[in-house]
Parts: C-alpha cells; structure tokens; sequence
C-alpha cells in the first residue's frame, strides 16, 4: 500500500510540473520573420545611422524575430465594444487602452545576456545592425527584440537570435530576388506580385511586405514578413500584416 501511495504522488507531482510547465509557456500561432532593406531605410530624409559609421550592408538585414497570433484577440477577456476601446484607471486617470492584442509582448522581465549568445555576436553585428539614428547602439536594439518578442517565444536567449540567424542564412532574400532579375536600382520598379512569386517559389510560403516612401514620395520596398512554424525553422502560409504598398516599387540602391 505504501509503494502505491508513493507512486500516486509520483504522478500527481510529474501532473502538477506539467501544468506549471504549461501555464508558463506563451500561447502564440506562428512567427513573424521580418527582414529589412537597408536602401529603403536609408533612402529617406531622416536617412539611417550605422553603429560602426560606415556604410550600410547592401543586403537584407534582420529586424525582428516575432510571435504573433493568427487572428487578434481580446484583452482580459473582455467583449469589444462599439469603439473596440477599454477604459481603465491608471494612476488615478483615466486611460483608453486598446482592447485587441495581435501579438504577445514583455513576457517577463529577464534581460539580455551577452554571455548567452557571445559565439553569435559577429553574425549578429553583421547582418542585425540597428539602422536608427535615434538608438545608435546595437545592444539596445537587441535587448529591445529580446524583451519584447524574445521573451514570449517559449525559446532561450540563443536559440532564439541562432533561430532567426539561420533562417535568413538559409533563405538569402537578395540572392533569391537576383535570380528572378529584380536587383536594386535607381530607376527601375518592380511588381510586388514579381517579389512575392520569387520568394514564395524559394521558400514555399508567400510573404508579404511594408512599404515606405523616398523623398520623391515613390513607395519602395522596406520589409519582408515571412511566417514560420512554433519552431522557428519551416515557412507556413498565415495571416499577413496589409503592406502599405503599391501594385510596383522601387527597390532603391544602397
């Protein structure tokens, strides 16, 4: 009777671990790996700023690594109404705060740590640099997506930034544009339908794209949005963000 009872507890025990385990885990769909174009970034009036002063990589740079939901949901678990607006008390004022949440954000509070992704430092450097002139530092900017994303992705620190590492190695965004003859250029605009069909043949999922405007007001191609698995490591077809843009862009030289 006593081994038993021991063996009970044994099992309510790896039960209860599970549950914790479980409730501790962040609920998301999918990821957003999103990729940058230095040209686009620069080729504006607020221009762009790199960390060593010089100039930016003439290639697709990483800008986030993000868990999303497929479809957005309501905050606490409250009805939307008319105005899809909560109104809370913070502080003794009241605020009006957005109700749907499209993506889980600052899970916990735990920090960045260099030592985590030390051996990934000189990838990181070269093809996930900051591009701001606000926040001219790469550290900020990578404890930024840590905090933010990284911390929802139910991935450690390394696994994380060595996930979204390898998959832009994997699926080089300006070698794959190249061989469907949309290269950067000055002048010459593209489909975005064009753009879509070469990555979606490269990589087997459609991505979608944000787009912004150069000093002339021409709409140019600035990201690429690609979803991936709870995994981080296989494309999937999912929801994608409206992309701003127009039927063809400029894919500007950097």
């Amino acid at each position: 009777m006593a081994g038993l009872r021991g063996c009970f507890f044994l099992a309510a025990a790896v039960v209860l671990l599970s549950l914790a385990l479980a409730s501790s885990a962040t609920d998301f769909d999918f990821f957003y790996h999103v990729q940058q174009w230095p040209g686009s970034y620069c080729n504006t009036k607020n221009g762009c700023c790199i960390p060593d002063g010089g100039n930016p990589p003439a290639d697709f740079t990483l800008h986030g690594f993000w868990p999303q939901y497929a479809a957005c949901r309501s905050a606490l678990g409250i009805d939307d109404d008319d105005d899809g607006l909560l109104v809370v008390e913070n502080a003794g004022e009241l605020e009006r705060k957005k109700k749907k949440k499209c993506w889980p954000e600052f899970c916990s509070t735990e920090k960045l740590s260099l030592a985590q992704i030390s051996d990934l430092l000189v990838d990181m450097q070269l093809t996930w640099p900051t591009l701001s002139c606000t926040n001219k530092e790469n550290l900020p900017f990578w404890s930024h997506e840590w905090e933010k994303h990284g911390t929802c992705s139910n991935l450690g620190q390394h696994t994380y930034f060595q996930l979204a590492l390898q998959h832009q190695a994997r699926y080089n965004l300006t070698a794959i544009l190249a061989g469907a003859g949309i290269v950067p250029s000055g002048e010459a605009t593209y489909y975005l339908s064009s753009i879509r069909d070469a990555i979606a043949e490269a990589t087997g999922s459609a991505p979608n794209f944000a787009c912004n405007r150069d000093e002339s007001g021409e709409a140019q191609l600035l990201e690429v949005y690609q979803c991936l698995d709870l995994t981080g490591t296989r494309p999937v077809n999912c929801t994608l963000p409206k992309s701003g843009c127009t039927d063809k862009v400029k894919f500007p030289e950097v």
